[in-house]
């Protein structure tokens, strides 16, 4: 029961944050200025503003996660190509760091690594999934929108 709450409390919200890290960092260097991580859902609990992270933290933080930008629609479609990719891609490169460490004596920290990088990977590869639910888009449709978006027009990369 224990290691379930683990999973559930602390290992699905900290890879659902690197996977918005990564969008995050990815907005930031393309050159969006206004970008906050919004973690979970229900009244604000923790909220940091600073030059290097804008973070919302909800009551609910273990129920998913987003990075907002007002301005991302003013971006090329090669930027949003860029930024999009970078959150499944930072859970990817997670997994497989993290299947690196594996050679753990401990049999509780061993499971609870091997847990996070399927729980990583998992996250990586649902989101790259092409679905699109009322107007909500995942990574995956969003990646191809903007790719079929810069192949065809081109001058916009």
């Amino acid at each position: 029961m224990t290691f379930f709450l683990l999973v559930i409390f602390v290992l699905f919200p900290l890879a659902t944050f690197l996977h918005e890290v990564g969008h995050y960092l990815t907005a930031r260097l393309t050159g969006i200025k206004n970008v906050c991580i919004r973690v979970g859902i229900g009244p604000p609990i923790l909220h940091i503003n600073n030059r290097l992270l804008k973070l919302d933290c909800r009551l609910f933080y273990f129920i998913g996660a987003h990075t907002l930008s007002g301005r991302i629609g003013e971006t090329t479609s090669f930027n949003r190509f860029l930024i999009t990719l970078n959150g499944p891609l930072v859970n990817a490169v997670a997994a497989t760091c993290l299947w690196g460490l594996y050679g753990s004596d401990s049999l509780l920290l061993g499971n609870t690594i091997t847990i996070f990088a399927f729980i990583n990977l998992w996250i990586a590869i649902g989101n790259l999934l092409p679905i699109k639910i009322n107007n909500r888009k995942s990574d995956g449709y969003i990646l191809l929108e903007s790719l079929w978006s810069f192949i065809t027009r081109p001058r916009q990369i």
